[in-house]
């Protein structure tokens, strides 16, 4: 694959910042009714625009809180703070599979963007096998181990969420990507499937690391191959990640619904 299109790059180095900036603390900041809510940006300005939940739930902001936010607006992960519109007030929950109309709180620190990944590899791919040059094996570098307490690692509206520990520098980019072999890794007689993780920090050594959440973008022709084979969007998958760790390699698994594959 073609050197510029393989380390295309969200802006990682300050996402770190943002990410790891605590809430303010300002007396004056005022506190929303839900707060921390991890959410995928779907929609533009004609449309309109939706946060689809982790747990299901969609969300409209008005337009006046939105516009607040711009910058919401060019990202497709983030975590927001929100009250409901007055005809849902007295709603503590908010149930999977049902929109509410939210006011975005813009308060600075309120609302934060994840680091999001879009790249993913089929070491089969034509493109691969001409442009990659193995620049995978070449240049993957292990990261310090990826957080296997339960929940930690699980897909919603089409990406991969997981939290790796890895050295950093504040100046340097950092790449994460997901790459698979289209063939093997892709079980769909057992209904498994199979990724890895290639990680590059730009650094040969580093005194500063950070456990952080990020968003891997999944590959959309999984979906269609386990589709093609029949399976129903409510049916599950095993799906296992491989990552190279400083203790060696390390696996994790989720059990989730193939819906949960397809970018909202």
């Amino acid at each position: 694959m073609k050197q510029s299109r393989f380390y295309i790059l969200f802006f990682f180095v300050v996402c770190i910042g943002l990410f790891c900036s605590c809430l303010s603390n300002d007396d004056d900041a005022q506190w929303s009714k839900f707060n921390g809510v991890y959410v995928t940006v779907g929609g533009d300005n004609i449309r309109g625009y939706k946060l689809y939940t982790d747990f299901g739930a969609i969300l409209v902001p008005t337009e006046e809180s939105l516009n607040r936010i711009p910058w919401l607006k060019e990202v497709q992960r983030a975590i927001v703070s929100f009250n409901l519109l007055d005809e849902n007030e007295n709603t503590t929950q908010l149930e999977d599979g049902k929109t509410y109309d939210v006011i975005l709180n813009s308060t600075n620190g309120m609302n934060q963007q994840i680091p999001t990944f879009t790249v993913h590899v089929d070491t089969l791919s034509e493109e691969y096998q001409i442009f990659g040059q193995d620049s995978i094996q070449l240049k993957n570098k292990s990261i310090y181990s990826l957080d296997k307490t339960a929940g930690a690692f699980y897909i919603k509206n089409g990406y991969m969420n997981i939290v790796p520990t890895f050295e950093y520098d504040l100046y340097k980019p950092v790449f994460f990507l997901l790459y698979y072999d289209g063939e093997k890794d892709i079980d769909t007689s057992n209904n498994k499937l199979n990724l890895n993780l290639y990680f590059n920090n730009s650094i040969q050594s580093s005194n500063n690391s950070i456990s952080s959440f990020i968003s891997l973008e999944m590959p959309g022709e999984i979906y269609y191959k386990f589709q093609d084979k029949g399976m129903n969007d409510d049916d599950l998958i095993d799906v296992y990640l491989n990552s190279e760790t400083v203790s060696g390699q390390e696996q994790i698994h989720c059990k989730m619904a193939l819906k949960d594959f397809m970018l909202p």
